[in-house]
């Protein structure tokens, strides 16, 4: 049997074996992963994670007849990466840091990727795995600083534009009114999907690293300027309109509204900088060069991420070995009696609670 009838074989093995330490690995991090989608189902400003996973696949997908001719190639240079991002999981469960516990999780999807098919698969495919991590439901910290950035710009443009204005910290006073920047007018929502589309956009469109990044960086700048700028139209619209318009239900209509206008023009702009796309040259032949067996890289893996979850489990049942019972103290003018209320004081993290 020659090299070339040897290469589909031993791509379907080693993509069934990928896939299967994939969901593996989704299975020993179950908790973690349902969090993300528990959180993608809640928060519309998450919702575009349940996207992630599907583009990334396709984006893969439109990959294929470039990666058909190279040979996977596993290897167990990423066994140590595992370890330390599975290191990194035990920590942020220990210290409750949820956010980094997701990243670790989603970060070892394409190390196992790398384990199974090597570098110069993975190189190819690696902006579709570097994707994966949008998925986290992050950038919630962005809020505070965004809202104070938000305000300052606000009321710059207002002394701007010649409105006496009052300004102390989030609120600030016009005449015909007070307004005040909540966590709704951030602009979180519009940085986040900006960040996601401007990446797919960037890695569609151009091929140069320098215009992907310097798009990126843009979708990053210029959401957070128009948001300050939809904050600035809707009191000025409603400070001309005697407040009949861009209240209510309108405030957040108009933002998506002007949010799709500011895309629809970022995307406009960056097409005129679109890389012509590469010329499609004859396949090389398939080299087909001693490599580890990918089932022994498969188990490898497993096993080192294996350990970690387990000793989660066996830290958390350390901690309670035993459930803890209370009973109410004696004395003669004590007497149990039923509460006038359902208020109950709320703490985190007790071992038992008696009213």
């Amino acid at each position: 049997m020659n090299q070339a009838s040897q290469q589909p074989g031993r791509w379907l093995q080693t993509s069934l074996l990928t896939a299967a330490l994939c969901l593996a690995l989704l299975a020993l991090f179950y908790p973690t992963a349902a969090g993300m989608v528990d959180i993608w189902w809640r928060s519309e400003t998450f919702a575009h994670g349940f996207f992630i996973l599907p583009i990334t696949l396709y984006l893969i997908w439109r990959l294929r007849d470039e990666l058909r001719p190279l040979t996977p190639q596993p290897t167990l240079w990423g066994l140590p990466l595992l370890a330390v991002l599975g290191f990194g999981w035990l920590l942020a469960e220990f210290a409750t840091v949820t956010v980094v516990q997701q990243l670790a999780f989603v970060a070892m999807l394409p190390v196992a990727v790398f384990s199974m098919l090597g570098w110069q698969v993975t190189r190819r495919i690696l902006f579709p795995l570097c994707f994966l991590v949008l998925a986290v439901p992050m950038g919630e910290g962005l809020i505070p600083p965004l809202m104070e950035f938000t305000a300052d710009f606000t009321v710059m443009m207002l002394q701007l534009t010649g409105i006496p204005v009052f300004h102390e910290g989030l609120f600030f006073e016009i005449p015909s009114g007070r307004w005040s920047v909540v966590e709704g007018c951030s602009g979180v929502r519009y940085l986040i999907a900006s960040v996601t589309l401007g990446c797919l956009y960037a890695y569609l469109t151009y091929t140069s690293y320098l215009r992907r990044s310097l798009f990126i960086l843009a979708s990053f700048v210029v959401p957070i300027l128009a948001n300050g700028l939809r904050a600035y139209m809707i009191v000025m619209i409603a400070n001309y309109s005697d407040y009949k318009l861009a209240m209510g239900v309108d405030h957040f209509i108009y933002g998506w509204v002007w949010f799709g206008i500011v895309i629809t023009l970022m995307f406009w702009v960056g097409g005129f900088w679109a890389d012509d796309p590469p010329e499609t040259a004859e396949p090389a032949p398939a080299v087909v060069k001693p490599t580890k067996s990918a089932a022994l890289v498969a188990v490898a893996a497993l096993a080192v991420v294996l350990v970690w979850p387990v000793w989660g489990m066996i830290s958390d049942n350390a901690v309670n070995p035993a459930v803890v019972t209370l009973t109410a103290p004696t004395h003669e003018r004590w007497q149990k009696t039923d509460s006038m209320t359902d208020w109950r004081p709320r703490y985190l993290g007790t071992d038992a609670e008696l009213m």
